[in-house]
Protein backbone atom coordinates (compact mmCIF):
# COMPACT_ATOMS: atom_id res chain seq x y z
CA UNK A 1 0.00 0.00 0.00
CA UNK A 2 1.12 3.29 -0.66
CA UNK A 3 2.00 5.78 1.52
CA UNK A 4 2.20 9.62 1.71
CA UNK A 5 4.04 11.68 4.41
CA UNK A 6 3.26 15.37 4.22
CA UNK A 7 5.21 18.54 5.56
CA UNK A 8 2.12 19.85 6.72
CA UNK A 9 3.33 23.52 7.22
CA UNK A 10 5.10 23.50 3.83
CA UNK A 11 1.65 22.18 2.06
CA UNK A 12 -0.38 24.74 4.27
CA UNK A 13 1.91 27.59 3.10
CA UNK A 14 1.77 27.14 -0.26
CA UNK A 15 -2.26 25.84 -0.45
CA UNK A 16 -3.20 28.70 2.12
CA UNK A 17 -0.75 31.09 2.56
CA UNK A 18 0.21 30.54 6.50
CA UNK A 19 0.17 27.31 8.60
CA UNK A 20 -2.03 28.63 11.62
CA UNK A 21 -4.52 26.76 13.29
CA UNK A 22 -7.21 28.01 10.65
CA UNK A 23 -5.38 26.96 7.55
CA UNK A 24 -4.10 23.24 9.89
CA UNK A 25 -7.39 22.89 10.03
CA UNK A 26 -8.43 23.34 6.15
CA UNK A 27 -5.70 21.16 4.97
CA UNK A 28 -6.95 18.46 7.16
CA UNK A 29 -10.86 18.42 6.19
CA UNK A 30 -9.37 18.50 2.42
CA UNK A 31 -7.26 15.76 3.00
CA UNK A 32 -9.77 14.15 4.82
CA UNK A 33 -12.48 14.54 2.39
CA UNK A 34 -10.36 13.91 -0.48
CA UNK A 35 -8.52 10.51 1.13
CA UNK A 36 -11.63 8.88 2.91
CA UNK A 37 -11.58 6.68 0.42
CA UNK A 38 -8.71 5.70 -0.99
CA UNK A 39 -6.23 2.86 -0.46
CA UNK A 40 -3.26 5.31 0.43
CA UNK A 41 -1.89 5.77 3.84
CA UNK A 42 -1.15 9.77 4.22
CA UNK A 43 0.45 11.29 7.62
CA UNK A 44 0.41 14.74 7.93
CA UNK A 45 3.50 16.10 10.43
CA UNK A 46 3.69 19.10 11.56
CA UNK A 47 6.23 20.88 13.57
CA UNK A 48 5.19 21.77 17.39
CA UNK A 49 6.64 22.36 20.59
CA UNK A 50 4.44 19.29 22.38
CA UNK A 51 5.82 16.61 20.19
CA UNK A 52 4.80 13.25 19.89
CA UNK A 53 1.08 13.69 19.83
CA UNK A 54 -1.07 11.92 16.72
CA UNK A 55 -5.00 12.24 15.92
CA UNK A 56 -6.25 9.80 13.66
CA UNK A 57 -8.33 11.43 11.33
CA UNK A 58 -9.55 8.51 9.26
CA UNK A 59 -8.01 4.78 9.19
CA UNK A 60 -5.77 5.70 6.62
CA UNK A 61 -5.16 9.83 7.91
CA UNK A 62 -3.18 10.77 10.61
CA UNK A 63 -1.79 13.88 11.93
CA UNK A 64 1.64 13.98 13.74
CA UNK A 65 3.10 16.85 15.66
CA UNK A 66 6.48 15.98 16.09
CA UNK A 67 9.12 19.09 17.75
CA UNK A 68 11.06 18.87 14.85
CA UNK A 69 8.86 17.80 11.48
CA UNK A 70 11.18 17.42 9.11
CA UNK A 71 13.39 14.73 11.64
CA UNK A 72 9.96 13.14 12.06
CA UNK A 73 9.54 12.57 8.39
CA UNK A 74 13.09 11.10 7.60
CA UNK A 75 12.80 8.98 10.66
CA UNK A 76 9.16 7.70 9.10
CA UNK A 77 10.75 6.92 5.90
CA UNK A 78 14.16 5.79 7.69
CA UNK A 79 11.81 3.05 9.82
CA UNK A 80 9.86 1.84 7.02
CA UNK A 81 10.47 -1.75 5.78
CA UNK A 82 8.90 -0.33 2.49
CA UNK A 83 10.35 2.75 1.78
CA UNK A 84 10.31 2.49 -2.17
CA UNK A 85 6.51 2.84 -1.70
CA UNK A 86 6.59 6.15 0.20
CA UNK A 87 6.05 9.73 -1.10
CA UNK A 88 7.23 12.81 0.86
CA UNK A 89 5.69 16.18 0.09
CA UNK A 90 8.24 18.77 1.64
CA UNK A 91 10.21 21.74 -0.27
CA UNK A 92 12.96 21.26 2.30
CA UNK A 93 16.11 20.04 0.20
CA UNK A 94 17.53 18.53 2.81
CA UNK A 95 14.70 16.61 3.73
CA UNK A 96 14.24 15.85 0.36
CA UNK A 97 17.89 14.43 -0.33
CA UNK A 98 17.70 12.50 2.78
CA UNK A 99 14.26 10.67 2.04
CA UNK A 100 15.42 9.93 -1.62
CA UNK A 101 18.49 8.37 -0.24
CA UNK A 102 16.32 5.54 1.46
CA UNK A 103 14.76 5.30 -1.59
CA UNK A 104 11.78 7.43 -0.89
CA UNK A 105 9.90 9.53 -4.01
CA UNK A 106 9.92 13.12 -3.47
CA UNK A 107 7.32 15.94 -4.45
CA UNK A 108 7.43 19.44 -3.68
CA UNK A 109 4.21 21.05 -2.35
CA UNK A 110 3.86 23.20 -5.31
CA UNK A 111 3.89 20.07 -7.59
CA UNK A 112 1.33 18.32 -5.38
CA UNK A 113 -0.99 20.83 -5.31
CA UNK A 114 -0.60 20.96 -9.38
CA UNK A 115 -1.90 17.45 -9.66
CA UNK A 116 -4.35 17.61 -6.78
CA UNK A 117 -7.55 18.68 -7.88
CA UNK A 118 -9.20 18.09 -4.42
CA UNK A 119 -7.48 20.86 -2.66
CA UNK A 120 -8.44 24.59 -2.84
CA UNK A 121 -5.00 26.62 -3.19
CA UNK A 122 -4.70 30.26 -2.00
CA UNK A 123 -6.84 32.45 -4.18
CA UNK A 124 -9.22 29.83 -5.38
CA UNK A 125 -12.46 29.20 -3.92
CA UNK A 126 -12.46 27.61 -0.79
CA UNK A 127 -9.46 28.27 0.60
CA UNK A 128 -11.08 31.05 3.11
CA UNK A 129 -13.70 29.30 5.44
CA UNK A 130 -16.72 30.87 6.30
CA UNK A 131 -17.02 33.15 9.73
CA UNK A 132 -19.55 30.74 11.02
CA UNK A 133 -17.61 27.36 9.46
CA UNK A 134 -17.05 24.48 12.08
CA UNK A 135 -15.22 25.11 15.22
CA UNK A 136 -10.96 24.20 14.52
CA UNK A 137 -11.63 20.52 15.91
CA UNK A 138 -14.22 17.80 15.09
CA UNK A 139 -16.76 16.51 17.49
CA UNK A 140 -16.68 12.73 18.60
CA UNK A 141 -19.94 12.13 16.35
CA UNK A 142 -18.31 14.23 13.68
CA UNK A 143 -15.23 12.16 13.80
CA UNK A 144 -17.54 9.13 14.19
CA UNK A 145 -19.58 10.00 11.29
CA UNK A 146 -16.07 9.95 8.93
CA UNK A 147 -15.37 6.55 10.59
CA UNK A 148 -19.18 5.33 9.68
CA UNK A 149 -18.64 6.57 6.30
CA UNK A 150 -15.18 4.66 5.32
CA UNK A 151 -16.01 1.84 6.84
CA UNK A 152 -19.61 1.22 4.96
CA UNK A 153 -18.81 0.06 1.43
CA UNK A 154 -20.93 1.64 -1.31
Amino acid sequence: MELIVIDGCNLAYKAYGGAGDREREMLTRALAAYYCRKRILVTMVWDSSAGGDMRRILPNLKVRYAPSADEQIVRIVEESPRRSSITVITDDRSVGGRVRSYGARLVGSREFLKSWKGLPGRGRPGATPHPESKPSSESVAETRRYLDLWEKPR
